[in-house]
């Protein structure tokens, strides 16, 4: 990806941004995505023993943060998550046989094409893993 003049006349670089989701159980919040969805942990974070967790996973090149200090009234958060090979992905949930709502890929621009798969975490945030352009 290329810089812009501007980040390089002025001596900085804007990096990758990492979205922050609310999660309100880590139980459920693990068994979604690092059972069902596959990504890993890098690191987990606590004020002290008690205290709500907060951590960073990943899984390819995307990174999320989940954040359990959030409160019941803080904002849902969609995620577009570039994948190529997205039916292959859909046949990887379904082969795991979860307790969650089947994987269909959808055509949202009507296209002829699945492109997206919309899915709901335990917490209300939307996660849509979307095929790129040039992808049959």
């Amino acid at each position: 990806m290329s810089h812009s003049k501007t980040e390089s006349e002025y001596g900085f670089e804007i990096r990758s941004s990492i979205p922050v989701l609310r999660m309100f159980d880590e139980v459920k919040a693990k068994a979604f995505y690092i059972d069902y969805l596959g990504f890993e942990v890098d690191w987990e974070s606590r004020f002290s023993p008690t205290a709500p967790l907060y951590l960073q996973i990943h899984l390819g090149e995307s990174i999320l943060h989940l954040n359990g200090h959030a409160l019941a009234d803080a904002p849902t958060t969609e995620v577009n998550i570039p994948v190529l090979g997205l039916q292959k992905f859909c046949d990887y949930l379904i082969s795991k046989q979860a307790d969650y709502p089947k994987p269909i890929p959808v055509d949202p621009r009507h296209q002829g094409r699945n492109t997206d798969l919309n899915l709901y975490d335990p917490f209300g945030n939307l996660l849509v893993f979307c095929s790129q352009r040039t992808e049959g």
